[in-house]
């Protein structure tokens, strides 16, 4: 079976539907039909095709079982579902900044929501970088110098910060580290290093998680931000900002 007959087979409701059903566990033939509303000659159809694609296996009990190949097939399609909800976003967006191992987690997006207006979403980060209470990591295509009194206050009293800015900043970094390098803690509690170029942007902390993509001329869209804290969509964000930091120099 190719890829495209697949995408045929479970481009029906009933049968992804069965599938994400026999997710939790087998079922017998009578259950599934009474759980889906189906009729016999329904559900006896659909299990038939599904059995034929190895989605789904009957057990020794005489239920149905999704299959190791079945389970991985639905792991991979919240990502799609994401790409093709939000597809005008990415019509204008360029993802080749992220690592294809990311570009496949895709559906670890799904529970992030959009936001938009550059002056809510800068409001929105000094919000964050307030409410934070154990760590902020950030990775900027630019410095917001308005927020560096915030940063000074927060390291003194403890929150760890991470930093990634393009190298053009390395200068002017280096000067602001020296300036507060009399601070208790504050050398101990930031560590900033620099790329090439920034591309993405990230906001990580303890309260939650932003995104930001770029155009196709490789400029930061601050205008919409992908915003969240549900733990997988954080963990992809930490994922990212870790490829990126092991790449970066240390100022």
């Amino acid at each position: 079976m190719t890829l495209s007959e697949l995408l045929f087979e479970l481009s029906g409701n009933t049968r992804l539907d069965m599938l994400h059903t026999l997710e939790t566990g087998p079922l017998t033939f009578t259950r599934i039909k009474k759980q889906m509303d189906l009729t016999s000659s329904e559900a006896s159809r659909q299990i038939e095709r599904l059995t034929g694609m190895k989605m789904i296996e009957k057990v020794v009990d005489g239920g149905y079982s999704i299959t190791p190949p079945g389970r991985l097939v639905l792991s991979f399609l919240p990502g799609i579902d994401f790409v093709f909800k939000h597809r005008d976003y990415f019509l204008s967006h360029d993802t080749s900044p992220i690592p294809e191992e990311l570009i496949i987690r895709f559906g670890d997006l799904s529970d992030a929501l959009f936001m938009e207006g550059t002056v809510e979403i800068m409001n929105f980060m000094q919000m964050r970088m307030i409410k934070a209470k154990k760590y902020h990591y950030v990775m900027s295509d630019g410095m917001i110098r308005l927020f560096i009194p915030s940063v000074v206050k927060k390291v003194g009293s403890g929150i760890t910060f991470g930093m990634i800015f393009p190298e053009t900043f390395k200068k002017e970094l280096s000067a602001i580290m020296e300036k507060y390098a009399d601070i208790e803690g504050f050398r101990s509690n930031i560590r900033i290093r620099t790329l090439e170029s920034v591309q993405v942007g990230v906001g990580i902390t303890d309260c939650g998680c932003a995104l930001k993509l770029p155009d196709f001329n490789g400029n930061v869209d601050h205008s919409t931000m992908l915003v969240g804290s549900n733990p997988a969509f954080c963990r992809w964000c930490c994922d990212l900002y870790k490829y990126n930091w092991e790449r970066a120099e240390p100022i």
